[in-house]
């Protein structure tokens, strides 16, 4: 193709008089050339050469992942290439998928506690799903995130009764290695029978298992759910960048393969608002000792749930319950 500068040269020289052969002797070029040049009605457009693209060899990829995943954020996706070798940024990545890509809410605005003060627990549905011989059941994932640190842990149940809530609860402290000083909650009835003019009337066995494990329960204002929006935010997060994408052979396999990601990528990872990992913050946390607190029996714990921080859980046996005037002040 002739460049910008031989077309000029060629319109000049022959502007001024000179003929096609002259203009092959005096520019070295061939009268094809000259002549195609001078049946143009303008300059030859300048074309950047063509680069080939780093995202080129995982569109195919990135396009079969949003056919089936749409809610797939670019940062999920980001991930995903740059495990496989994408070396590129994540502009293009936007720019590529955006069209496919189902649009994100705003987050609402944050309320920060200091170490140690705070826990935020929320149970997420799962959905129906079949889990062996055919039967059907509904999966709920308990979530508790520290506020200070971001910490995160979350796991699958069957059953959204006391018993499982309490439990999760458990294994959560276990996995923390403590416990904060209160757990902030909405208004579930494993959590609250009822609000009175005196107060909210706690579930009795979320009472006595608070006064067992020293943290005070504290309920959302009515209609105000987004005071806990750290554990909304997670749930969120866990449901875009953990489930999102992932096939599971049943609860064992749900819950093993969570408990490995919140090891190893979600505690782990630079948390966009602290800026800090939440696996480091939460060694300042300065939570009660989990080998302080009186055994528990923590139920069909199929998956257990190791210490994120360096130490041990104590064995679990069955407790007398006592008596709830222990516990009055809690509430």
């Amino acid at each position: 193709m002739i460049s910008m500068e031989e077309w000029v040269d060629i319109v000049a020289l022959h502007r001024q008089g000179l003929s096609i052969k002259a203009i092959c002797r005096q520019l070295g070029v061939g009268r094809n050339t000259v002549r195609r040049a001078l049946r143009r009605e303008g300059p030859p457009a300048y074309r950047r050469p063509a680069l080939p693209s780093k995202l080129g060899p995982y569109k195919d990829y990135l396009l079969a992942r949003l056919s089936e995943f749409p809610e797939l954020s670019a940062a999920a996706l980001l991930e995903e290439i740059r495990a496989q070798g994408y070396e590129g940024g994540i502009s293009i990545l936007k720019d590529f998928t955006r069209p496919y890509r189902r649009k994100r809410r705003e987050p609402v605005v944050r309320f920060e506690t200091p170490p140690g003060r705070q826990a935020q627990v929320d149970w997420a549905e799962l959905g129906r799903h079949e889990l062996g011989a055919g039967q059907e059941v509904t999966l709920h994932l308990f979530v508790m995130v520290l506020g200070f640190s971001r910490a995160l842990y979350a796991e699958a149940v069957t059953e959204a009764d006391l018993a499982s809530f309490l439990a999760c609860h458990a294994r959560a402290f276990a996995f923390f290695g403590g416990m904060p000083a209160e757990v902030l909650y909405d208004n579930a009835k494993v959590v609250v029978l009822e609000r009175t003019a005196r107060g909210p009337r706690y579930n009795p066995g979320l009472l006595d298992f608070a006064g067992r494990y020293g943290f005070a329960p504290r309920l959302c204002r009515p209609y105000r759910a987004q005071t806990k929006g750290k554990v909304e935010r997670s749930i969120g997060y866990l449901r875009d960048r953990f489930f999102c994408g992932r096939r599971f052979s049943g609860l064992e396999d749900l819950n093993a393969q969570l408990l490995g990601w919140l090891d190893g990528v979600a505690n782990r990872r630079v948390h966009a608002t602290t800026g800090e990992r939440p696996l480091d913050r939460l060694a300042r946390e300065g939570l009660t000792p989990f080998a302080l607190a009186p055994p528990w029996p923590m139920r069909r714990a199929s998956v257990a749930a190791e210490p994120l921080l360096a130490g041990s859980r104590p064995a679990a046996p069955v407790v007398d319950v006592r008596p709830l005037a222990v516990y009055e002040a809690l509430t």
